[in-house]
Parts: C-alpha cells; sequence; structure tokens
C-alpha cells in the first residue's frame, strides 16, 4: 500500500538538518520555508562567478547562507547540522550555464546543441570556406626581427582538401583585406582548384573585400541562390576549417623548427626559460616547406564520413564523374578588387600616381584617348587598363633606356609601328569625306543662287542690277566646276593614291 506522502519531498534542508531544526521545536511550515531559501541559494551560487571554483566552493558558501539565515531566525543548532551533500549542491549545478552565458561566451556557444551536417555529396569548390589561421611558429623577417607569421586558408568542403596562403606581417601590422585577396587569386589560378560557386566566410572585416564577386558567383549559380555567407560570431563549431585548422596543428605545424606550442606564456621550446629557435630559412623557404606539408596533408586519410580516404581521392573520384575546375582570366578578377579611374593617353603613356606606364595595346592608341584604369588593392600591384573593345591589361612601368643602348630606338619603333598600324586600321573603317564638298552643298541648299560673276569696276551699273534682278526672280542652273575645284579632287586623289601605296609597303 502506498503510503500518504507518496511522491513529496520528505527533506526540507537536509536530513541532519531538518532532524536537529525538529528537535529544537522549530515549526515544520518554517523548515520548508527554510528549505526553499535554500534551494534559491544554490540556484543563485551556480549562476555566479563561483560555479567556477567547482561544487565544493558553492557548497561552502551555501552552508554559510544558511548558517546566516538559522542566525536571523535566532535558532541555534549544533554545527554538524549545517552540513550539506555533494548530491544536494549537483543537483543545481545546471544553473551553470547562466553564468556561462554572462561571462563565457565561447563555453556557452560549445555548449549549444548542434546538427551534423554531410559535406561529401558537394561537388569540389561548390563550397569554400575560409578563414584566417595565427601560426604559432617563430620566423624571422628580412631585418631579422621576430615574427609569428599567418595564413589566409580555404577549405573546398566537398573533398575537404586545403589551400594556405602564408602571410608576413609587419610589426603591429593585422591581416587585411588586401591579403585575403591574394590569397583568393591565388587559389582560382591554381589550375587544381579554380573559380568557386559559393563562399562561407568568416565575419572578419578583411574578407569584406570577396563581396565584389558576388556578382559573378550569382550568374554560375542558380537564381536565387546564397552565393556568399559570413559566419555568425561565436558560431566556430559551424565551420568545417575549424576543425581542420586543429588537425593542421597537430599533423603539419608541430613539425616545423620554432613551434612553440598553442600557448605562448607556457613555451614549448628548446632551452627552457628562453624562447624557441625561430625557423632556420628565410620567408620563402618557409612558404614552400608550409605549402609542401599541407600538400602532403591533403593525400591524409580522413575517417568518419569521409570513409578513410583522401581529399586528393575524393577530387580524383569528382574528376571522374565529370567535374572540371572553372578557370578566370586573373587580370580580369584582380580588376574587381580595385578602384576604378580613367586617364588621358600622353604619347603612348599613362601617367599613374606620378609615375608612368605603359603597354603594347595602350602605346597603339592616339594621344589624349580616355581610356579606363584600375587600381589594385594589393600591396604593390601595378595598375590595369581597360584596351578599347578589349581585355583588362597590367601595365608596366615606363623606365627610360640607357642612351648607348641599341634597344631604345628599337622600343620606339615598335610602339610606333604599332600606332601606325592602329591609325591604318581606323582609316579602313572611316569611309573618305571631303568636308569642302559638304560646306558648299550645305550653302546651296540654304541660301538662293547668286552669278559668280564678279562686278564691274565702272560707275554705270544699270545692265548689270538688271541682270542681278533677273537671277533673284528665276533660279539659274548649277554652275560648271570651276578650274580651282578641279585642281583640289586632282590633289585629293593623288594623296589617296599614296596612302594605299605606303599601306602596301607596312
Amino acid at each position: 500500500m502506498r503510503p500518504s506522502n507518496s511522491g513529496q519531498r520528505r527533506v526540507a534542508v537536509s536530513r541532519a538538518f531538518d532532524r536537529a531544526a525538529l528537535a529544537a521545536n522549530l515549526d515544520p511550515l518554517l523548515l520548508v520555508k527554510i528549505g526553499e531559501e535554500l534551494e534559491r541559494s544554490l540556484k543563485g551560487l551556480w549562476a555566479s562567478r563561483a560555479e567556477a571554483a567547482g561544487w565544493r566552493e558553492v557548497r561552502r558558501l551555501a552552508q554559510a547562507l544558511l548558517r546566516g539565515s538559522c542566525e536571523a531566525r535566532a535558532l541555534s543548532l549544533p554545527a554538524d547540522a549545517f552540513h550539506l551533500s555533494r548530491r544536494r549542491v549537483e543537483a543545481f549545478a545546471p544553473f551553470r550555464v547562466v553564468n556561462q552565458r554572462r561571462n563565457d561566451r565561447k563555453a556557452f556557444d560549445d555548449a549549444k546543441p548542434r546538427i551534423r551536417r554531410d559535406w561529401t555529396g558537394l561537388a569540389p569548390m561548390e563550397r569554400v570556406v575560409g578563414d584566417v589561421k595565427h601560426l604559432d611558429v617563430i620566423v624571422r623577417r628580412p631585418d631579422r626581427t621576430m615574427a609569428w607569421p599567418k595564413i589566409v586558408a580555404f577549405l573546398d568542403a566537398g573533398t575537404n582538401r586545403i589551400f594556405v596562403h602564408p602571410v608576413l606581417l609587419g610589426q603591429g601590422e593585422g591581416v587585411r583585406q588586401e591579403h585575403v585577396i591574394e590569397a583568393f587569386l591565388a587559389m582560382v589560378c591554381d589550375p587544381n582548384w579554380g573559380f568557386p560557386k559559393g563562399l562561407y566566410l568568416d565575419n572578419g572585416a578583411e574578407f569584406a573585400a570577396l563581396t565584389r564577386i558576388q556578382g559573378a558567383l550569382g550568374s554560375i549559380n542558380e537564381p536565387g541562390a546564397r552565393t556568399i555567407i559570413f559566419a555568425r560570431p561565436y558560431n566556430a563549431s559551424a565551420k568545417p576549417i575549424e576543425s581542420m585548422f586543429a588537425r593542421l596543428d597537430r599533423y603539419v605545424f608541430s613539425l616545423l623548427p620554432g613551434y612553440a606550442g598553442p600557448n605562448r606564456m607556457a613555451k614549448k621550446t628548446q632551452r627552457v626559460g628562453k624562447a624557441p629557435d625561430a625557423f632556420p630559412g628565410d620567408w620563402d623557404e618557409f612558404c614552400s616547406v608550409v605549402i609542401g606539408l599541407v600538400a602532403d596533408h591533403n593525400t591524409r586519410p580522413i575517417g568518419g564520413l569521409w570513409r578513410d580516404r583522401s581529399p586528393c581521392d575524393w577530387l580524383e573520384a569528382k574528376r571522374a564523374e565529370g567535374w572540371q575546375p572553372a578557370t578566370v582570366d586573373p587580370v580580369a578578377l584582380d580588376a574587381a578588387f580595385c578602384d576604378h579611374d580613367s586617364r588621358r593617353i600622353d604619347r603612348g603613356i599613362l601617367k599613374i600616381r606620378g609615375q608612368r606606364f605603359h603597354h603594347p595595346g595602350i602605346s597603339a592608341l592616339p594621344g589624349r584617348t580616355a581610356v579606363d584604369i584600375a587600381l589594385p588593392w594589393r600591396r604593390d600591384a601595378r595598375p590595369l587598363a581597360k584596351v578599347p573593345s578589349g581585355p583588362w591589361v597590367r601595365l608596366s612601368p615606363d623606365v627610360p633606356f640607357p642612351a648607348r643602348w641599341i634597344e631604345g630606338a628599337r622600343e620606339t619603333g615598335q610602339r610606333q609601328k604599332a600606332q601606325s598600324r592602329y591609325v591604318a586600321q581606323l582609316a579602313r573603317e572611316a569611309p573618305k569625306l571631303d568636308p569642302i564638298g559638304i560646306k558648299l552643298r550645305s550653302v546651296a541648299q540654304a541660301t538662293p543662287a547668286f552669278p559668280t560673276g564678279r562686278l564691274g569696276n565702272g560707275m554705270d551699273l544699270g545692265a548689270q542690277a538688271e541682270h542681278l534682278a533677273e537671277a533673284l526672280r528665276a533660279p539659274s542652273p548649277p554652275d560648271p566646276v570651276s578650274a580651282r575645284e578641279r585642281r583640289r579632287l586632282r590633289e585629293m586623289e593623288l594623296t589617296e593614291r599614296l596612302e594605299r601605296r605606303r599601306r602596301g609597303d607596312d
């Protein structure tokens, strides 16, 4: 037979406290009230910063609050009555999430409920994830100062392979848009990667420049598709590249000389108490080693949904199914990450920011021709120019030739011949018109016809006046071609004949 108090709580505070309180003739209703106060205290302590110290510290503080509550009610109990069991204290441990949300957003975010995503069904480059990683390796700058390099990385979610672009920054510098652009262009120009269909990027400001290619991404996707997605803050677990970074630390970067470990305050060094030795080679050698090790990592099998196959194996399988990388003209893509302006050509030269630039396609244009230019955001990148009815071209600095070098005369001859060919092409496209004849015909149609003869020098103008009046009353027939007009037509014909002969010589 079930007892009458079945399912009801039988202990208000603790067994020891309840026995001692009832022995002191405490009202049972007041005992229940003290128990409710204790529960609120435990909830508040677990929701405070005290939770980080563990259950023992929470119990110690809860016992102090319980003792203070009894003293306020003038209730004297033995010391062992205020002991709380670990089970009683940890019953309210879930309230520690309140403190995590207030003061440790990373731990709070890691504890959120998640789903799993299967990326293996994507085609290569269908979704590319971009992020920046700080390397825990010491290298030396050209001036021999110590530096911690970084990488701009792109993960192909469809094959789980990764592309890295090392970046060496100056003192106090951070990764900027120009570094992301350089890394993106390097990936697109790689024949095994190409142009992506969609990007999933870190929410840092350095990736904002890639929104410039949103139109190009939209042209190769279905209408309305989300081509660029920026990750939410504190959502690292949703980006597969974060777990890839952890594997790279374990299998790639920890192999490098100069690796100091993730905790730079507790360095994994060759000499206790001193900074670790830097990478022994220069920056170019460091980049070559890192890129080679990452390429080797892309051949390493991966478990889980990838079924113990390497990223390179997945890529070859997708190639066998017909996938091919999408290629893009790197100069045209570079023109998307620029400030646009225009300049006028001055004797085959464009003057930009106090410097002189040239290109064969630009030098052939006549002087004063206005052309569009693009000034790349990438540091030390040469400006671009748009050839009329042609592609974007990268300009070259126009440097003076030594006076004794014959190459200067050859270069001048080549530029002038290119311009002559361009002008000849323009001449073939333009019809030959006689502006003088056009003007004479225009004025003949716009005004009445007058006699072409000159008036005499005599004072008697009667016959001439009558002739002029007769001309005004009736239109006169067109005058025959004058000797001057015939001479001008012969000169034009001779000029055209000489020009045709010269073009045949060219």
